[in-house]
């Protein structure tokens, strides 16, 4: 164990690094104007109607909600975290104020250039202000809200990380899996099959044994990046954000399960999950991030909470989905920086970006500067080969380089005008999950998860592209130059 001392220098450490430390991050974005305290706001409904409402908004601020009716003042529920690019700059530790492309660009620069760094571990950590076991675990004095209308119940883990590890290599996955809240003492974990976090559960179940977790409900702004990337089995999340921040992520270890959990988490629960065959409850529905309530309620895994650990004054962090031009935009830019990296590494050349339009990850866009005949195909088909980008798109878009991938106006025109539908289309069966809204029930029925992909070539066709009409627009270089001359009178977006 170490000493009291050690625990100020994790502080020490960690101060003044929003990426590590929520209320390091709260304090910045406070300084920048964009956190708005709401106070009096009820967890049955009107904090997630409240979330919805400012995220519909152009510009909004993160709300952290106070003095929530029925529990103690400095029980908090912190929502809208990642909606602005200073707030999205700030969680990943990046320049504050990158946007778009640029964002995605360093983003995608790092991951070429990672190194995994392992954890730090502290036998003191401000995780560890109050611990509470046997009798005093009680789940209901957190402020769980319930988000949506129709949700079956209140939902502590949505903006959270499920910590688990292989019993036979020790790899330690740190996964975001939605987890519902049934009482004093048990939640349900969702975790659709295949993934890390199920493949771990069900080596223990298969032995008849319970599965260790940690379910952590208030962290650190830079996890959401981890834990929404598809990494590689026997890559801990823990090791690929040290290495994308560039230092090692403070942890210390729970007391029953000897599970990892970050030092500077807001609230983290500890306990097993039975096999479903001995204990299973009825999770759901929730409305999910294709903004439906694509699947029903359905019997799912629980865990038994034996420890919690909460900081004082605790923030749960919550990420409700809502419609996908409405949710956080930070997964969106780290999956197309993923999917841009990978392109790279598979050969794919002069790739200048990959994009998801605010509508989600229903619909990817690439730029390229073409090269050859059927270089725009080779991007697509890279596209849906990845973890990222092979499931539940409903079409890739491919571009030429003169296209801002991120204006959906841009996109749609570079379609309208150099799309020809019969000749430069492709149709593919593709990966589907239980939340695609176009599944149809006797498909979902019998587990018949494939839907299908269309391919849009809306670059210049290669052949005859020099002889493709010009655009009529002002050239880049001499808008800049205008911009520059007539910056007194021109409208600010404009510079």
């Amino acid at each position: 164990m170490k000493t009291a001392g050690e625990t100020t220098q994790v502080r020490a450490e960690s101060s003044g690094d929003p990426a590590l430390d929520l209320r390091c991050f709260l304090d910045r974005i406070e300084n920048g104007g964009e956190l708005q305290v709401i106070e009096g706001a009820h967890w049955d409904l009107e904090i997630g109607a409240i979330t919805e409402i400012f995220a519909e908004s152009e510009s909004t601020p993160a709300l952290l909600f106070d003095d929530i009716p029925g529990y103690e003042r400095g029980y908090r529920v912190l929502s809208n975290i990642l909606k602005s690019p200073l707030r999205e700059s700030l969680a990943i530790g990046m320049r504050p104020g990158l946007r778009g492309v640029e964002l995605a660009r360093e983003v995608k620069e790092r991951l070429n250039s990672l190194s995994p760094i392992a954890p730090v571990v502290t036998g003191e950590a401000p995780i560890l202000e109050n611990i509470l076991e046997a009798a005093g675990v009680d789940l209901l004095k957190f402020p769980t809200p319930k988000w949506h209308e129709l949700d079956g119940g209140r939902y502590i883990g949505t903006f959270n990380a499920v910590v688990c590890k292989d019993p036979d290599s020790g790899y330690v996955n740190v996964g975001t899996y939605r987890v519902q809240l049934h009482d004093e003492q048990t939640v349900g974990v969702n975790i659709f099959p295949g993934k890390h976090g199920d493949l771990i559960a069900r080596k223990y179940w298969e032995k008849g044994k319970d599965c260790p977790f940690l379910v952590v409900c208030g962290m650190p702004p830079s996890f959401m990046m981890a834990t929404g990337l598809g990494l590689p089995w026997g890559v801990s999340e823990y090791d690929f954000l040290g290495g994308f921040l560039g230092r090692p992520i403070p942890t210390t270890i729970a007391g029953i399960t000897g599970l990892p959990m970050p030092a500077l988490s807001e609230i983290v629960l500890e306990g097993f999950a039975p096999p479903p065959e001995t204990e299973s409850r009825v999770e759901g529905p929730f409305g999910e991030w294709p903004g439906y309530y694509a699947s029903g309620p359905e019997k799912a895994p629980v865990i038994k909470v034996r420890r919690i650990y909460h900081r004082d004054d605790p923030i749960i962090t919550g990420s409700p989905p809502l419609k996908t031009y409405l949710n956080s935009e930070l997964v969106r830019y780290v999956r197309a920086a993923n999917i841009w990296a990978t392109l790279e590494r598979s050969g794919v050349p002069d790739v200048t970006g990959v994009w998801f339009p605010r509508h989600g990850r229903f619909v990817a866009a690439v730029s390229i500067r073409q090269r050859y005949p059927g270089h725009a195909k080779q991007a697509a088909l890279g596209v849906l080969s990845t973890r990222d980008g092979g499931r539940d798109t409903r079409m890739v878009i491919v571009v030429d380089d003169d296209i801002d991938i991120t204006n959906v106006n841009e996109l749609l025109w570079a379609v309208a005008s150099r799309w020809d539908p019969k000749t430069a289309s492709e149709i593919l069966d593709i990966a589907a999950s239980s939340l695609n809204p176009r599944l149809s029930p006797e498909k979902k029925a019998k587990n018949d998860f494939i839907t299908s992909c269309i391919i849009i070539d809306a670059c210049r066709p290669y052949s005859w592209r020099k002889e493709f009409p010009q655009v009529s627009s002002a050239s880049p270089a001499y808008k800049e130059k205008v911009k520059q001359k007539w910056s007194h009178i021109l409208p600010k977006r404009a510079h």
